[in-house]
């Protein structure tokens, strides 16, 4: 058996575990279903690349290919609903693995970051090329937030992202409702799994109208975080 999931699953809801008086379960729900309707939901941010380094205005979806057995720690970070699709189908978009780098390494063990560094600094009078560097660090993560005691904690994530190149052949994201945000569409076929906080949400979700008509044709499997212990 290969070490690799087939399947690569997008977390969302962290917002909605930093609303501690909220109806959680109500939030997921409507989650859920707004991502059904638009597509999963991304905005323009600027991440920390290779050393010293930023993309700014980055447009990108992240899934993690961790099997489900594991969820429950990227969950806790990420927020506690997933939608998993097969890695074909991010693959076929566009999507790839990331390129893991430590926090911080020796001058020595930095061949990638500084070859990566070099190019780009040296492309400032060719445009092509720069953005093209850009959109290589995007796909650069560093394996911890530089805390000693987590040292390959993104690591163990197996993430794979899905990055905006802002080209016009680019047509797998949509615009959103503004500010910066963007949509991944997908169908009901697409989707081979989502996994809910706990069962309440689960069966809440069952039982609304339009998640039910979204699935008529084509169910995916629907687990819990505490049934991806047994997975």
């Amino acid at each position: 058996m290969g070490i690799h999931s087939k399947i690569l699953v997008h977390w969302t809801g962290k917002d909605i575990e930093n609303c501690p008086e909220a109806n959680k379960s109500q939030l997921y729900v409507e989650r859920l279903k707004d991502d059904l309707e638009k597509g999963l939901f991304t905005k323009r941010t600027t991440e920390a690349s290779i050393r010293k380094k930023k993309i700014k205005n980055l447009l990108r979806i992240c899934f993690t290919e961790i099997r489900l057995s594991q969820a429950q720690t990227h969950a806790k970070r990420y927020g506690k609903l997933g939608i998993g699709f097969t890695r074909d189908f991010i693959m076929n978009k566009g999507g790839r693995p990331v390129i893991y780098i430590p926090f911080e390494a020796m001058a020595e063990g930095r061949l990638l970051e500084d070859s990566i560094k070099n190019a780009y600094e040296n492309s400032k009078d060719n445009e092509e090329i720069r953005k093209s560097l850009e959109w290589i660090m995007a796909h650069v993560k560093r394996m911890s937030n530089g805390n000693s005691e987590d040292y390959e904690d993104y690591y163990e994530e197996m993430e794979w992202r899905l990055v905006y190149d802002e080209s016009p052949y680019n047509k797998h994201f949509t615009k959103g409702e503004g500010n910066g945000v963007h949509r991944l569409k997908f169908a009901a076929h697409d989707i081979k799994v989502i996994i809910f906080p706990d069962e309440d949400t689960k069966q809440l979700s069952l039982k609304d109208e339009a998640i039910r008509k979204y699935f008529s044709e084509h169910m995916p499997i629907m687990a819990t975080l505490e049934d991806c212990r047994n997975f």
